[in-house]
């Protein structure tokens, strides 16, 4: 009965996920494909970890991090995945992490809706549980961390698994930029005018500027397509109208922390105005300003960037620098159509680390008694505070420490018989980019540099001695076997680091990953997993949004609202609101009729309570008297009314919720046939008007004795 039952769910899963890209990836692959970081026995290897499988991968009860990562030997572009425990056992995994790169030394983790980056496992060994992917991504190596198993009745770590997906396109390919260059295409005819448009490309770079796309006409169209701050604009204008005031420009932003070096893919449909701007799984849709509906385009395209100067409407002057594959502009793959016939063109290996546990910390070697010390890495952070680096000179000479706090780089250096040394490098280094920290120290001199700026390092010329130590720690103090004595104050260091140079030698990751070189705890080698909580931007009410690494905090200070994310008014939605709550004097107060709403609070400023009820009165520019001086059918007198601190929308939501809702108008005539007719004043009361928005209106003529009266007939 439990095989039929397993039988029916496998094709049951088929059944329900067949589709043009739901193709099983993992079942016809070799053993070769499949590797682990380690195995229980010969039985539970890693290529045993095909779904529906007569046995499954588990690692070595000594195995601190382990982790199963699988070749697919080409790029797929992955839909799903699908798990089971180890068959017949107590050995399935309740949750993992997935990591997923073209490259098996660099990794991109896979990121659920609502930041969260673990997926959830199984509940026993036999039924599979799925997971399909709310956007689909592109990976020839693939990298499965257990982060929770079963540990009832002996329960271990155990997987089977199976990823779907199809084959990524058949005109797959890649090209290198170095920011010097670029490719241009030629429109065929000289120019290109289209009412539609389909424009799509993939992307990574380490760098945080430069120009993706650029095209222009000679009437003014442009399109341009840029990294600006790690975040992605698309810049479209249609044309700007000669006749009336309009700007034709749109811009667009989607995303930010773009240059991790892993990719990405963008889309721009366009429909006449209509725009909907994707990357990866955020879509932007628009509507573009100006008149027009076609983008009529000259000459030609720009990809990577432009190099000729007369680009009058080009925005950024930053070539791209990086790699790009599969530019489609309207079904034309433009790289592809260059036909280069250069080799094969590598990037040089740039792999990072991500600390993110309690415990984290990185040993590594130095030489030993030098004088002279030099450290050189690159992190990223959204942390206030953290450790970065610390060593302990030879001798008892003391020791140096790298920290970061509030933002900056704080050096101490504490050595024996000697006041202890403190000062601090760069600013607003937490924002979560990539910065460069440069240090070099020899006797009675340290020098440290911030994001390679040599025109302002900083200089220390305080009487000192520097004989290197063996042992460099990053990122935090070990809490067992410190032999080199690590102490420090500061928190772990949460964040990434890479390009880690110790005495001018590059630390060698792939060393470290075979546990030849170097100790560490609690730390991902060859991704860096920091992800941006705060966009899009989770506060409302334009509150702003502070992040740490693993939370985010709304300051709501001046916008109205509090709550975790200042969602709850901290104002009454109306005068009877507050008069109910116990406020019955007279007074200046805010009001938020729609609560937590979209729209604003706005001040009522005289506000009277009587017994029962409550009036609201808004204040407007039209409580001084005007003078009118003649107006006719044709060509009528019109007034505006503009209310104080408060837009027709809040007032009408104001109204909306009121019982009762009344506007004066007072006339001051002489010799004049009030509302334009000859009938008497009398006649008058109860008569419609029209506002300018077309709603009809009862108007009351008040007989104010000795003053309308004789004033209009006399």
């Amino acid at each position: 009965m439990l095989l039929l039952l397993i039988i029916f769910s496998h094709f049951l899963f088929l059944s329900l996920y067949s589709g043009p890209c739901l193709d099983p990836l993992i079942s016809p692959l070799y053993a070769s494909s499949f590797h682990a970081s380690s195995r229980y026995n010969f039985f539970y290897s890693a290529h045993f970890a095909k779904l529906y499988g007569s046995s499954g991968w588990s690692p070595s009860p000594r195995d601190r991090q382990p982790w199963m990562q699988i070749d697919l030997g080409r790029k797929y572009r992955i839909m799903a995945i699908a798990t089971q425990g180890t068959f017949n056992s107590y050995d399935w995994v309740t949750k993992y992490m997935l990591l997923y790169g073209d490259r098996f030394d660099a990794w991109t983790p896979y990121v659920m809706k609502g930041g969260n980056m673990t997926l959830p496992g199984n509940w026993n060994y036999y039924q599979v549980k799925r997971n399909v992917f709310h956007y689909s991504f592109t990976a020839k190596h693939l990298r499965l961390y257990p982060m929770g198993w079963n540990t009832e009745n002996g329960g271990k770590i155990g997987l089977r698994v199976e990823f779907y997906g199809c084959p990524y396109g058949k005109q797959h390919t890649e090209l290198l930029f170095e920011g010097d260059d670029m490719v241009a295409y030629s429109f065929p005819r000289g120019r290109m005018r289209t009412l539609q448009d389909h424009y799509a490309l993939n992307f990574k770079t380490l760098e945080k500027d430069g120009v993706l796309l650029h095209s222009e006409g000679l009437q003014g169209d442009s399109i341009t397509l840029e990294l600006k701050i790690g975040r992605l604009y698309l810049h479209i204008s249609l044309g700007s109208s000669t006749v009336h005031d309009t700007n034709g420009m749109t811009t667009m932003m989607l995303g930010n922390l773009l240059d991790t070096q892993h990719w990405h893919y963008v889309t721009i449909k366009r429909y006449g105005r209509e725009v909907n701007f994707t990357l990866d799984s955020q879509t932007e849709p628009a509507v573009l300003n100006g008149e027009f509906q076609y983008l009529d385009l000259d000459k030609q395209i720009y990809v990577g960037g432009v190099i000729e100067k007369d680009v009058p409407h080009l925005p950024g002057k930053v070539n791209f620098r990086g790699c790009m594959e599969n530019v489609f502009i309207n079904g034309i793959n433009i790289i592809y159509k260059t036909q280069y016939q250069e080799p094969e063109i590598r990037l040089a290996p740039k792999k990072p680390m991500t600390f993110a546990g309690p415990n984290n910390y990185l040993q590594l070697p130095g030489f030993f008694r030098k004088n002279r010390l030099a450290v050189k890495f690159k992190f990223r952070s959204w942390d206030y505070t953290g450790l970065l680096m610390f060593t302990r000179f030879a001798d008892e000479l003391g020791s140096l420490e790298l920290g970061l706090s509030e933002g900056q780089v704080n050096i101490t250096l504490m050595q024996p018989g000697n006041k202890r040394l403190r000062f601090a490098a760069g600013y607003r280094l937490n924002d979560g980019f990539w910065h460069t920290v440069d240090l070099t120290a020899k006797d009675n001199l340290l020098t440290i540099t911030i994001d390679e700026d040599e025109s302002s390092p900083l200089k220390i010329t305080n009487p000192f001695m520097v004989r290197t130590g063996d042992r460099y720690f990053f990122g935090g103090c070990p809490k067992t076997n410190n032999t080199a004595r690590c102490v420090t104050k500061l928190s772990r260091f949460h964040g990434c680091m890479q390009q880690i140079f110790i005495d001018d030698e590059p630390v060698d990751i792939d060393v470290m990953l075979q546990r030849k070189w170097g100790r560490y705890a609690e730390i991902l080698l060859g991704t860096c997993g920091i992800t941006d909580r705060c966009s899009p931007n989770p506060c409302e009410h334009e509150g702003r949004c502070i992040q740490s690494w693993n939370d985010f905090l709304c300051v709501c200070n001046n916008t109205g609202y509090k709550g975790e994310v200042c969602h709850n008014s901290v104002y009454r939605e109306s005068c009877e609101a507050y008069r109910l709550n116990g406020k019955y004097w007279s007074g200046n107060y805010t009001i938020d009729p729609d609560l937590s709403g979209p729209l604003k609070p706005f001040t009522v400023y005289p506000i009277i309570f009587l017994v029962q009820k409550s009036w609201t009165v808004i204040e407007h520019n039209r409580m001084k008297s005007t003078k009118v001086s003649g107006s006719t059918m044709d060509r009528p007198y019109i007034g505006d009314l503009q209310y104080v601190n408060a837009s027709w929308d809040e007032v009408t939501a104001l109204a909306n919720t009121s019982l009762y809702c009344e506007q004066w108008i007072e006339f001051s005539c002489y010799k004049s046939r009030l509302l334009n007719t000859p009938r008497k004043l009398k006649s008058l009361n109860n008569d419609r008007w029209k506002s300018v928005c077309g709603i009809s209106l009862v108007i009351y003529i008040v007989m104010v004795p000795c003053f309308v009266r004789l004033a209009c007939l006399q």
